[in-house]
């Protein structure tokens, strides 16, 4: 595995490789909770789950301990470049700190979380019966993710993200990134694995690379490595809302990643 740097809130480099999933032990990812205390409450989760003290994580990422402390007790939350390194320091993906949507009460389902619930006749039309264009229950409950069934996290700055895909994808990541006006990833650039691919819906993102800035707007897109230093700031008075796509090595007869992909 190779190592990737993540220039953190204190600036500095750290290398860091990534893994995937939850662990045993840990708690569900429930929307229940502040926002920050849930990042926080996950955090402590897998920390504890690897045995590493405040100040050892802290030295991984290339923060304070103090701040880890403060994320872990909901005073604050990690910025975008933050929440990257603390993913890649406890072998988790950056999802695994989102809140999931809440579940539907059909046991009988056994719809895993992370998952979509199936169509459980609440919806206008629905009855049992799909209507024309409707897709079974079944199959939507293993495909579709409605907007209000997203996994999301809150980040710092008036940065959220809300996941696309029913669970965590080894592969890729594919996110709607919701930038507040005045909103940043982090005051530094930052790099991680992979290729970046964003296509802007609503307002507009300053996006920086390395020594080029580029302002996209709704319609425009861009696709840069994740290796570069980037950052992305909204500079409008506007919600910026972009659709991204983050790509992991992945060979191309396989259509699955192979372990280490996220740490290419």
């Amino acid at each position: 595995m190779s190592d990737v740097s993540v220039t953190t809130d204190a600036g500095d480099a750290a290398g860091h490789s990534v893994a995937q999933r939850d662990g045993p032990g840990l708690p569900q990812r429930g929307p229940g909770g502040d926002l920050a205390g849930h990042i926080g409450r996950r955090l402590a989760a897998y920390r504890g789950q690897r045995g590493m003290r405040v100040a050892e994580l802290a030295r991984e990422v290339g923060v304070t301990p103090s701040l880890i402390s403060q994320i872990e007790r909901g005073l604050s939350r990690p910025s975008v470049s933050t929440l990257f390194a603390i993913a890649q320091a406890l072998d988790v993906p950056v999802d695994a700190f989102f809140r999931e949507p809440p579940q539907a009460s059909t046991p009988d389902q056994g719809v895993p979380p992370g998952h979509a619930a199936p169509d459980d006749g609440t919806r206008p039309g629905a009855g049992g019966t799909p209507q024309p264009g409707q897709a079974p229950p079944a199959a939507e409950g293993r495909y579709v993710v409605r907007h209000g069934s997203r996994a999301v996290i809150d980040i710092e700055g008036g940065v959220r993200w809300e996941r696309l895909t029913r669970t965590t994808l080894d592969h890729l990541d594919f996110f709607e990134l919701v930038y507040e006006p005045g909103a940043e990833s982090h005051p530094r650039q930052y790099t991680h694995p992979g290729t970046e691919l964003v296509l802007v819906m609503n307002g507009c993102l300053e996006i920086t690379i390395g020594f080029e800035r580029y302002r996209l707007e709704p319609g425009d897109s861009i696709d840069f490595p994740s290796s570069m230093p980037h950052r992305y700031v909204n500079p409008s008075t506007e919600t910026a809302r972009a659709v991204t796509v983050i790509l992991y090595d992945c060979p191309g007869h396989a259509g699955q990643a192979p372990p280490d992909a996220r740490t290419r």
